[in-house]
């Protein structure tokens, strides 16, 4: 295997550089692939968002020269060299993003290792294809998004009972008849879904899922903290794209649950073929397609939350998500979600989950 080092072995957070000088450093591997079959072409620049349990976090931004990811370990990819100092250790998240030189997000990924005093430790870093453009391509007023002329797909008026859809090959929204399928039911067509939500096909991603998913404007088109479905609630926050165009339309993300107990349990609310993930920061989640790796047992070594099976975090081993609801830093959920002789233990500063120990 072949690689295209970006040499960014930096120490990232100021407090890492000025603790323990004398302990042997430590670095985390970083490997850029993409999540589909196709390479991602054209990176000129990598943005690394890192954030620590503690609340420390920093943004680096690396020049990565017209950068080619392939599917094919056999040909070049990319890699991050990211130096710690000290007596570091503990989970680390990596959010990476990918931009070429329009300033077009080209991939998007994000990844958990755990640091190891003077170890390196590598771990894949799977970038979801874009792009997204920060400018609407001739657009002259620098609009970061793309309205389609047409109907309102989140308060479709049509005719006859119709809903409005998006149409990626003419760039309109378009009348269109709908079905009876409710935001996350099962879907083949257009035509399966119920006015204001449309099918979205998450085959490019590797799970052969079709979804009804909501279109919204805000989160009171969603339900928020209030739509009680197991997770945080149901927010305004998924970009629509057709293929370069980032487009001024928003879906409804999951209220899932993310625990170990619902994926157990086979509860956590998502479609067959997909799992409620932790796609950020613990109090959101997201039915999403799961990495390969996700195979991980409760209390198999790791490296990184990707190679736990949903439900599971990486705690050096991996470890069950529970329901927290920190108050006064402690776990006040009135149910346990945790096995027997375990409780739910607040991590990393989060509120809503926590890890079981």
């Amino acid at each position: 295997m072949r690689s295209r080092d970006l040499s960014i072995g930096l120490s990232i957070l100021a407090s890492v550089a000025a603790i323990g000088c004398n302990t042997p450093q430590s670095y985390v591997i970083l490997l850029l692939e993409p999540s589909a079959s196709n390479p991602i072409t054209d990176i000129t620049q990598i943005t690394v968002d890192v954030s620590k349990a503690s609340g420390e976090k920093r943004t680096l931004t690396y020049s990565a020269s017209d950068l080619t990811l392939w599917p094919d370990a056999s040909v070049d990819m990319g890699t991050l060299s990211v130096g710690f100092s000290g007596g570091e250790t503990g989970d680390v998240t990596f959010s990476v993003t990918a931009q070429d030189s329009r300033g077009c997000i080209r991939g998007t990924g994000t990844t958990f290792l755990t640091i190891k005093k003077g170890a390196i430790v590598e771990g894949p870093v799977q970038l979801m294809p874009g792009p997204m453009c920060s400018a609407d391509g001739g657009a002259t007023d620098g609009a970061p998004v793309r309205a389609f002329p047409g109907c309102d797909p989140v308060h479709p008026v049509c005719a006859g009972g119709a809903t409005c859809q998006l149409n990626c090959s003419s760039m309109r929204n378009e009348c269109t008849t709908g079905g009876t399928g409710a935001p996350g039911s099962t879907c083949m067509t257009n035509g399966d879904c119920a006015a204001g939500s449309q099918c979205f096909d998450y085959s490019s991603l590797g799970c052969g899922v079709k979804v009804c998913l909501r279109f919204c404007d805000t989160d009171d088109d969603c339900g928020g903290a209030s739509d009680a479905g197991g997770g945080p609630g149901s927010f305004c926050r998924d970009p629509v794209a057709c293929g370069a165009v980032t487009t001024a339309y928003y879906t409804c993300s999951a209220d899932c649950d993310p625990t170990g107990a619902a994926a157990a349990a086979g509860s956590s609310g998502c479609p067959l073929g997909l799992a409620c993930l932790l796609p950020s920061s613990m109090d959101h989640v997201a039915c999403a397609c799961p990495e390969s790796t996700r195979t991980g047992t409760a209390g198999t070594s790791c490296t990184s939350t990707t190679q736990c099976a949903p439900g599971l975090i990486c705690e050096q081993t991996c470890k069950a998500v529970c329901r927290c609801e920190m108050k006064n830093g402690a776990c006040t959920a009135a149910a346990n979600d945790c096995g027997a002789g375990q409780t739910c233990t607040p991590l990393g500063g989060e509120v809503l989950y926590g890890v079981c120990l």
